[in-house]
């Protein structure tokens, strides 16, 4: 049963087309030496939006010139340049869902040096851009994508990245690796997903997701000084704010975390995704402001509400 399943699954990301370079490739061909620096080094930058039904059978990406905006700092961070400009990748993105007719799934931008290199700096400044468009739920039979329930929570003994290590706002393939010992520890543990804390001790945020705690309904996230500025977590504040509701962007300490009414993660995949436990605590999930948000994103993504309009982008060639 699992081998059909896989399979099944081969097929699927083979019929996908990924734009490389300025021109669409098949699947199988989009490939790259394993001693490119990007591989060795991890000196990868990238973006994932998510896709979303638009109109009778269209499609249109999350906050796209956002995660662009995004994507030029993160390169920009480490020196790396982009071989096209943003209005180019804009288009290129959109041209990527159309060419495999999503309504609904991921696209991810990734920008690497793909010449073969030993040293820490590439001696070739060679950019390659891919832009990957697929459908994960339904291409890897995937169960992550298609919602999970709310979160149990832990608080992970290794620490966020410090900032005067590296710049934490640069989206890199090796900025990730403390992300996954500090959820493989978790998940050992028996918990889903961990809290990062600083190496000074402040409640920073989850393995992919930004972290939101509410107390007496007024919502407190860190400050962009110790985490990575996600897409989502500026859409929350936005969305909060023009709800009425206070924010604070303030840095915590775990008692402030364990004391709590309600949190919840965001995330590009879940929006808003409750937490129903922190280590031993439990916590309603969703709780009412995370329940007020969920609804909200769930109007926005379905184009009812006009002011979050400019959000969605529609790809070309859907009517």
């Amino acid at each position: 049963m699992i081998g059909r399943i896989m399979k099944a699954s081969s097929i699927k990301l083979a019929q996908r087309k990924i734009w490389l370079d300025g021109k669409f490739v098949p699947w199988a061909k989009a490939t790259v030496h394993l001693m490119s620096h990007s591989f060795t080094r991890g000196s990868a930058v990238f973006e994932v939006m998510s896709i979303h039904p638009a109109g009778r059978d269209g499609a249109a990406v999350w906050r796209l010139d956002d995660h662009l905006d995004r994507l030029r700092n993160s390169a920009r961070l480490i020196a790396m340049p982009l071989p096209f400009s943003l209005r180019a990748l804009h288009r290129a993105a959109l041209l990527a869902v159309a060419k495999n007719r999503l309504r609904s799934g991921f696209v991810k931008l990734l920008c690497y040096y793909p010449e073969v290199e030993f040293e820490v700096i590439p001696r070739s400044k060679r950019t390659s851009i891919a832009i990957v468009a697929a459908n994960p739920a339904a291409d890897l039979n995937a169960a992550f994508y298609q919602g999970r329930a709310s979160a149990r929570a832990a608080v992970s003994k290794w620490r966020k990245l410090d900032p005067r290590t590296v710049p934490i706002h640069c989206k890199a393939a090796a900025n990730y690796l403390s992300p996954l010992v500090a959820k493989q520890e978790v998940l050992a543990r028996g918990f889903d997903i961990p809290i990062l804390l600083t190496t000074d001790g402040f409640v920073a945020e989850g393995a992919t997701e930004s972290l939101f705690l509410v107390k007496n309904r007024v919502i407190k996230t860190a400050p962009l000084s110790i985490v990575l500025p996600g897409i989502t977590r500026r859409s929350v504040l936005e969305v909060a704010r023009a709800l009425g509701y206070t924010v604070l962007e303030k840095k915590m300490r775990v008692p402030e975390l364990m004391a709590a009414d309600e949190a919840f993660y965001t995330s590009t995949s879940q929006k808003v995704w409750p937490i129903a436990s922190i280590e031993r605590k439990k916590l309603p999930a969703p709780g009412p402001v995370a329940a007020h948000l969920m609804d909200t994103f769930q109007k926005i993504i379905a184009d009812q509400l006009p002011r979050f309009k400019k959000w969605l982008v529609v790809a070309p060639g859907w009517k």
